[in-house]
C-alpha cells in the first residue's frame, strides 16, 4: 500500500487552532521554494526556534508519533518533521500541543527543494523511517533516496552525524542497501550488513499496521563521512 494511501485511510485529524498552528507547524509550498528560496528560514536550530540547541530532522515524519517521543525523551535537542502530507502534520501538531512539548516543529515541504537551506554541519540526526517505496514505474521520477540526496545529506550533516533509515519493504531496501554500500559519504555504524527490527520509544501508526501484519523491519545505522575538497 503507497505510504499516502494508508495515511489518508488511517489518519483522522483535525485543522489546529491558529495559535497552535503558528507555534508548531509552517507550510512551505513548492513554488514558493523554486522561486524565491531566499525568502525561507534555514534549517537551523537558530532560525526556527532561536536557540543553538542540536538539530535532528525526520524526512516523512508521517503523523509524528516517532519524532514527538523523541522530543519528550530529549529536552535539550530541537526536532524538525518534513512531510507533504497536511493531514498527517494535522496530528503530529495535535500530539505535541497535548505534550507541551517546545522544542519540535513540523513543516509542510518537499525535502528535495529544502538542500538550499541546510547549512554544512547543521544536523545532529536524521531519520528516514518507513519512506513511501515509489515501486511503480510513474513514480520512480519522485524517489529521494540517490546519490545526490545522500551527498547533500552528508554536507548537512555535523561529522559522524547520524542517519537512521527504517523501511518494511525489501524492495526498497535492497536498492537503498546497494546504494549505501558504494557511496562515499556515509559509513554503517554497525558491523552487520543490516539490521533488523526497530523499537523506538514511541512507534508510528505505520510501523504499527505492518508489524501487525508480521512484516519485517530493515534498519541501517548510518554516519557521515566528511571527505576533503
Amino acid at each position: 500500500m503507497p505510504r499516502k494511501t494508508f495515511l489518508n485511510r488511517h489518519t483522522k485529524a483535525s485543522t489546529p487552532d491558529e495559535p497552535t498552528s503558528a507555534k508548531y507547524l509552517l507550510r512551505w509550498y513548492t513554488g514558493d521554494l523554486y522561486r524565491s528560496i531566499e525568502q525561507f528560514p534555514r534549517l537551523t536550530s537558530q532560525a526556527l526556534f532561536g536557540n543553538d540547541l542540536p538539530l535532528e530532522i525526520e524526512i516523512g515524519c508521517g503523523s509524528g508519533e516517532f519524532l514527538c517521543g523523541l522530543a519528550a525523551e530529549h529536552v535539550g535537542v530541537n526536532f524538525v518533521g518534513l512531510d507533504i502530507n497536511l493531514k498527517s502534520l494535522f496530528v503530529g501538531v495535535e500530539t505535541a500541543s497535548a505534550l507541551s512539548l517546545g522544542n519540535i516543529k513540523f513543516i509542510k515541504a518537499p525535502i528535495q527543494f529544502l538542500y538550499p537551506l541546510m547549512p554544512p554541519g547543521s544536523l545532529q540526526a536524521v531519520y528516514m523511517h518507513f519512506p513511501d517505496p515509489l515501486l511503480r514505474p510513474k513514480y520512480r521520477k519522485r524517489k529521494v533516496l540517490n546519490e545526490a540526496f545522500l551527498k547533500h545529506l552528508s554536507d548537512a550533516l555535523q561529522p559522524e552525524g547520524l542517519f537512521s533509515i527504517v523501511t518494511d519493504n525489501d524492495e526498497l531496501f535492497e536498492g537503498v542497501l546497494a546504494l549505501v554500500e558504494e557511496s562515499p559519504y556515509f559509513r554503517k555504524t554497525h558491523t552487520e550488513r543490516y539490521l533488523t527490527g526497530f523499537e523506538p520509544q514511541a512507534k508510528s501508526r505505520y510501523q504499527l499496521y505492518w508489524e501487525a501484519h508480521d512484516k519485517p523491519i530493515f534498519r541501517l545505522r548510518l554516519v557521515s563521512v566528511k571527505r576533503e575538497t
